[in-house]
């Protein structure tokens, strides 16, 4: 019997850096009894290649009624004109030919941009200049500067999950009847306040969706405090509907509160963002896809370390 796999992507469009690089979480299900060896890959859009793309160990054992997760990393040569490129993710069974399994994504788009070309070397005599003007320029700044006040601190946003939840919009696409909740303290943990958002998804694609300010444009590092237990889920960030980070794995035999983990770093304007967590799979063998955030942080990353 042929194995009817579903396909979904995490976000609808992968974001890119600025060197038009980037990566996407793809989710495979298997919705037989059965195990099937499952075999992920990627077709281009118009425009492209497939050498643009690398899928993280592309073959996997798919238990019945289980999912796995494909991470797929974008990098798209320089040179490529700039414009919104496509491409799709497609599953099929190993022991089979493609065209007799093979099941797809749903399109998923990137945007391409200009990059500027690197600068030409200048000439020793110019570069020496060059170099004299910066020396009196450090000095002059250092002087006039020396007895002003000292530069503004990061901008830092840190929001207590839990209290999102009251405005919290929670999506069930397969109708599992996923819900959130604050959960008090309890399982012999603490969490900040003494309380987290606690999503009790039930199927992959499951998803949670809360709203953060933010005061301005900047490069944000954005991370998260979260929790993980024996019948949590792995899951990714989706910030205003793109990937950021790659998978977090939710399963400890028992229930345990992470340190800050660094989730990537993301471009934003001012006012708020959707924060959207998305379940994409899970490790063990239960019919729960839970979650759990404690903290949610943005932290203004200064331009010297934006390189």
């Amino acid at each position: 019997m042929t194995t009817e796999w579903t396909v979904a992507a995490a976000a609808e469009q992968f974001t890119l850096d600025a060197r038009n690089a980037g990566e996407l979480t793809f989710t495979v299900s298997n919705p037989g009894v059965a195990p099937d060896t499952v075999v992920f890959d990627v077709a281009p859009g118009e425009g492209t290649q497939r050498s643009w793309f690398t899928v993280t160990e592309p073959q996997r054992v798919v238990p019945g009624q289980g999912s796995v997760s494909f991470l797929v990393r974008l990098s798209v040569p320089a040179g490529t004109p700039p414009r919104r490129y496509d491409m799709t993710g497609f599953a099929y069974s190993a022991n089979t030919a493609p065209e007799e399994s093979s099941r797809s994504s749903g399109r998923v788009t990137y945007e391409v941009r200009a990059v500027a070309p690197p600068k030409r070397t200048p000439w020793p005599w110019i570069a020496a200049a060059a170099a004299l003007v910066l020396v009196v320029s450090a000095v002059v700044v250092f002087l006039v500067a020396r007895d002003d006040e000292p530069p503004p601190q990061a901008q830092v946003v840190t929001v207590e999950a839990e209290t999102l939840v009251t405005g919290a919009r929670v999506e069930s696409p397969s109708g599992s009847g996923a819900t959130v909740q604050v959960q008090q303290n309890c399982c012999e943990v603490t969490w900040s306040q003494d309380a987290q958002l606690f999503f009790l998804g039930r199927a992959v694609n499951d998803r949670v969706t809360v709203t953060v300010a933010l005061p301005a444009e900047a490069t944000w590092q954005f991370s998260a405090v979260l929790t993980t237990a024996s019948d949590y889920a792995n899951t990714v960030f989706l910030i205003d509907g793109r990937q950021v980070g790659a998978p977090f794995l939710g399963f400890t035999p028992k229930v345990q509160v992470t340190d800050w983990v660094e989730v990537g770093r993301v471009r934003l304007g001012p006012g708020t963002h959707e924060i959207t967590l998305v379940v994409i799979g899970k490790t063990q063998s239960t019919n729960r896809y839970f979650a759990g955030i404690d903290l949610l942080r943005f932290t203004e990353v200064a331009p010297e370390d934006q390189r």
